[in-house]
């Protein structure tokens, strides 16, 4: 008879259980202290501060002690949320319980939350100390829904002088309800919905976008933030980056690595994983911006409701992996043209507020020797249309193609100096002023077109251009030779053009006119004969590249089997998808490491459900460490030859 319980389940229980309570019998050895932390001292009116206070060397039987809260005119208690950390070291341990206060203020001015006492289970009182907290005037802006940190010093912006267009006129875009761009770029908009879960729980992960203006020209750069945020009793794991959903805009490069930080969202903690990029687009109308971002995600898996001890089928529970294509908040981008009155010649789309300067070195050289013309372009913008300061032409001056270098100051690569050097040589000697230099660009907040006169210093030139000299005629020569004035700069390779011979024979009755042909035609077909036998002298790639792929494609056919006889079910699912991957990479020409189930379902939806089971259970496998016993191995391995190697040309 079956017992109604399975006891092979149990010790690890039992163990976890044991080691629990030992812990909690064991007296505290760290003296009980109270700390306090803000974590915004300066915010505006509306903005979500954090006060949290945190009791060290609490023993685990302890409760939460009831904290009042100060009242204080003028804040708010939003919320309040509590934490418990314990930590191990060499058989003792140490605790600590943390209560945050989640408050807002409904007016701008200085506040002090006082001191109070905090009571603690065992008895003792705890001391607080006054806490300042200085609110800003910005009751005009709606609170976010999403928090933010304390705020960060802007980066710095070069301020651009606007120079009047006396011939570019004002042009005003249509009021579509843009965004007006906050005071700190990095913090982005502060309209974003979290998604909830039907609970009405903020959901596990979500995806953020926060762009710093919804109106803009053609071309013009867009900071843009990208916000992945993901709940504490979750564990994402990446495996890619967001990307921008659609071609109606082109965006910067992202870094690999993000910017990661603990936020409150709802009162649940998360950890934010944070992008800045620009975006642009290149044409003009209304355009929905969304982004995506293709993840794997853990979520706690609930023991069977059945098991008799719920203390231990909590440590029983084991996460199941999702794989998710999360899609963010969708932004409409209005995007109107540039106008075309006023815009100047050497206008070449850059656009935002920048300045220009030069300098140039040697400030005296002799004749034909070059000056370096060094130029800076700085401040904000779209630096990719950005060119160097055109210049006037001038007689006087012989100038080169410039040589661009970038240097950007932050991450969305919108703020930077860009410097341009370019050679020019004087073409006489004296005082030679260089030729003038001028920079346009379009403002996007006067919506005007900008000049900029870049002021550059005259160069003392030496020496004279060499002139050429012209032969005295024979004295018995009774031909009449016309001295030869050369035009400046430029000296021809003769003067006289030499004796004449008149001779109307056609050149294909002349012997070495057919010698010459035949030469000619040899030398076609010595380079055909040559090219024949080079071609079958050297391997075909698409053989070489074809043998390889066969090649390896049996090597994990053959690493399938070994990992069945081995029962390593790591291994075997690692081969049995990079086969599936090389024999769809070959069959799209495409690479086989960048085939994932997304991709596949783009190209073929009916293949990727049959290919689903296999990937999901390569994932599970792979990223959980399932244990190899559970799995039959065997089977797995007739599945994958039988309904997917076949069914997939090599």
């Amino acid at each position: 008879m079956k017992p109604a319980f399975d006891f092979r389940l149990f010790p690890r229980g039992l163990v976890l259980l044991l080691a629990w309570m030992v812990l909690a019998a064991l007296p505290s050895r760290a003296a009980v202290s109270l700390s306090q932390q803000i974590d915004q001292p300066e915010a505006n009116v509306g903005d979500e501060v954090t006060v949290t206070f945190t009791i060290q060397g609490v023993r685990t039987d302890m409760n939460f002690p009831d904290i009042q809260f100060p009242k204080v005119a003028g804040l708010q208690v939003l919320g309040t949320s509590q934490a418990t950390n314990i930590t191990i070291v060499n058989g003792s341990f140490t605790g600590s319980i943390s209560e945050s206060f989640h408050i807002s203020a409904s007016r701008p001015g200085n506040y002090v939350i006082p001191s109070f006492d905090i009571s603690t289970p065992d008895g003792g009182v705890l001391h607080t100390q006054p806490i300042n907290l200085h609110i800003l005037d910005n009751s005009n802006a709606p609170p976010s829904a999403v928090p933010t940190q304390a705020p960060t010093p802007p980066p710095q912006v070069v301020t651009t002088p606007v120079l009047p267009n006396n011939n570019g006129p004002v042009v005003m875009p249509p009021n579509n309800g843009g965004v007006t761009p906050p005071a700190n770029p990095n913090q982005g908009t502060s309209s974003i919905s979290v998604p909830t879960e039907p609970g009405g729980r903020p959901a596990r992960v979500f995806l953020a976008i926060s762009p710093t203006t919804t109106d803009a020209y053609v071309g013009e750069s867009i900071p843009v933030r990208i916000e992945f945020y993901i709940r504490y009793d979750s564990d994402a794991q990446q495996n890619s980056l967001p990307t921008i959903r659609g071609s109606d805009f082109l965006m910067n490069n992202l870094s690999v690595h993000p910017m990661e930080e603990d936020v409150l969202v709802m009162n649940e903690p998360y950890r934010r994983e944070s992008w800045l990029t620009a975006i642009s687009a290149p044409k003009g109308g209304d355009f929905p911006l969304q982004m995506d971002h293709d993840t794997y995600w853990s979520k706690p898996v609930q023991a069977p409701n059945n098991f008799p001890d719920p203390f231990v089928s909590m440590f029983l529970a084991r996460p199941q992996l999702v794989h998710q294509n999360i899609v963010s908040n969708q932004a409409m981008i209005h995007v109107h043209e540039l106008p075309q009155e006023g815009r100047p010649a050497n206008f070449t789309g850059a656009i935002g507020h920048l300045l220009a300067s030069g300098t140039a070195q040697p400030s005296s050289v002799t004749v034909g020797e070059p000056v370096t013309l060094h130029f800076t372009i700085s401040g904000e913008g779209n630096f990719d249309y950005v060119r160097s300061p055109a210049l006037t032409p001038d007689p006087n001056w012989k100038s080169y193609v410039p040589r661009a270098k970038m240097q950007y100051d932050d991450e969305s690569h919108t703020q930077g100096t860009k410097i341009f050097d370019q050679e020019i040589i004087p073409q006489k000697n004296g005082t030679l002023p260089l030729p003038a230099a001028n920079f346009s660009y379009f403002d996007p907040n006067t919506k005007q077109y900008v000049t900029q006169s870049v002021a550059l210093p005259s160069i003392t030139v030496t020496g004279s251009m060499p002139v050429a000299t012209t032969e005295t005629p024979a004295a018995n020569d009774t031909t009449t030779a016309t001295p030869f004035a050369p035009a400046a700069g430029i000296i021809p390779n003769r003067i006289e053009l030499g004796s004449l011979s008149e001779n109307l024979t056609p050149a294909y009755r002349q012997p070495w006119f057919w010698t010459v042909q035949g030469g000619l035609a040899a030398l076609v077909v010595l380079g055909v004969v040559l090219a024949i036998i080079r071609a079958r002298g050297k391997p075909n790639p698409d053989h070489a590249e074809r043998a390889l792929r066969e090649r390896t494609l049996h090597q994990e056919e053959d690493a399938m089997s070994d990992a069945v006889r081995r029962n390593d079910s790591a291994a075997f699912f690692l081969a049995a998808r990079h086969t599936i991957q090389l024999q769809l990479g070959a069959r799209w020409r495409v690479k086989p490491e960048a085939l994932t189930l997304t991709e596949i379902r783009q190209r073929d939806p009916e293949l990727a459900e049959t290919l689903t089971p296999l990937f999901a259970q390569a994932d599970e496998v792979i990223y959980s460490g399932r244990a190899s016993g559970e799995i039959d191995l065997a089977q797995w391995e007739q599945h994958v030859r039988r309904e997917l190697l076949q069914a997939q040309p090599a």
